[in-house]
């Protein structure tokens, strides 16, 4: 794809309508791809911890992620909304841990443990709408994740997406989070970036 000149929200228009428009069965199975891309990912098995948001609307579908992760062991948390660009993670034990929160997005249970802040044994999958292969986002516009991850260098960043939404190129800001890894039920991107992809 060529090179954006589109705003970041045009952009977001465009590609949630893109993301919209992906047929029942195209969706199960790319969903079932970018799921088994992940679990082969050695940025994956080797995180003890999993930071991952939870699915809503026509999201690639992070439930079977979740049941996954708590079935190899690894401590799972989800986030919750505590106030304008502010949220935290929380563990859970599964699904049933998770009821409507803002927006109606599924969030912890109060009685769930709040998670401490991601460190180099955690695994921070990120939402959003659009991506380029350098690790660019456009997510929602609420800059949750960009105020949460501010300065974190010690965690892993992967985004999982369907192809539709990777572009070639997206307008950034410098407090923008970049992910480290795209996972897409076509290929896992390493997105070139200024630190190393291993450790």
């Amino acid at each position: 794809m060529e090179k954006s000149t589109e705003t970041k929200e045009e952009i977001r228009k465009r590609v949630l309508k893109l993301r919209a428009s992906v047929g029942a069965k195209e969706r199960g199975a790319a969903e079932q791809k970018i799921r088994e891309r992940l679990f082969e990912a050695s940025f994956y098995r080797e995180a003890e911890s999993i930071y991952c948001y939870v699915s809503f609307r026509d999201e690639a579908d992070t439930s079977g992620i979740i049941e996954n992760s708590l079935r190899m062991g690894k401590k799972v948390a989800v986030p919750r909304v505590a106030g304008k660009r502010e949220m935290e993670f929380y563990f859970i034990s599964g699904m049933n841990d998770l009821h409507p929160g803002a927006w109606d997005i599924p969030e912890p249970d109060e009685e769930c443990a709040m998670a401490p802040r991601p460190d180099e044994h955690t695994l921070v999958l990120l939402p959003g709408v659009a991506f380029d292969r350098t690790g660019n986002r456009i997510g929602y516009g609420g800059g949750y994740y960009d105020a949460y991850l501010a300065g974190n260098t010690k965690c892993r960043k992967a985004a999982t997406a369907f192809s539709v939404q990777c572009m070639e190129k997206i307008p950034s800001e410098e407090h923008d989070v970049r992910t480290e890894f795209i996972i897409t039920e076509k290929e896992l991107i390493r997105c070139l970036q200024d630190y190393p992809l291993t450790r």
